[in-house]
């Protein structure tokens, strides 16, 4: 929906969601997953997932960025699209896999993007299931190199798993009213 608006992207230090992905991702959840959802974009990176559900009539975004640098240029890239009313972004590091506090869930919709190396993935898939950060029919977004394993916690439904490329993109559901995906 950003009808090809460019995001300010640092140069080291992200792997932003390819364009196709993005637009993969919201074809699956369609519009009423995302219209009015509060939304957690962590390890927000360039924003772009956080920022397409603003665009597309999200209620407001909170993004958690690790690197002072890169937190920056979301907050930036909020500004240009005159978002930034909507959009809070937060600090913190991400690597113990514990929310920081302070932030104004339960969300609709969490985007989780991490470095593709290591085990942070699971580890926060696993975290955000158990903490009951996600709304009742919420839906987490787990984006991940292609042919790692999509963890599976009992409090979560797995119900879509699909590959683009080098990327995997779980799509897990809460207990809770039925919707898309």
């Amino acid at each position: 929906m950003l009808k090809g608006r460019r995001l300010s992207v640092p140069e080291r230090g992200v792997r932003p969601t390819s364009d196709r992905t993005r637009e993969a991702i919201f074809d699956i959840l369609g519009p009423p997953a995302v219209a009015g959802a509060c939304v957690l974009d962590l390890y927000a990176g360039t924003g772009a997932l956080g920022i397409e559900a603003l665009s597309r009539g999200a209620e407001r975004a909170d993004f958690v960025e690790g690197g002072p640098d890169v937190a920056r240029r979301i907050e930036e890239n909020l500004r240009r699209f005159g978002l930034e009313a909507r959009g809070t972004v937060h600090r913190a590091d991400l690597s113990g896999a514990a929310l920081p506090s302070g932030l104004p869930g339960p969300w609709r919709l969490v985007f989780l993007d991490p470095p593709y190396e290591g085990d942070e993935g699971a580890r926060w898939v696993d975290a955000i299931a158990a903490a009951g950060v996600l709304d009742p029919g919420g839906v987490l977004v787990y984006e991940r190199r292609n042919g790692a394993p999509a963890p599976q916690p009992p409090a979560l439904i797995l119900t879509s798993d699909r590959a683009y490329g080098e990327t995997a993109v779980a799509f897990y559901r809460t207990a809770g009213p039925v919707g898309r995906p």
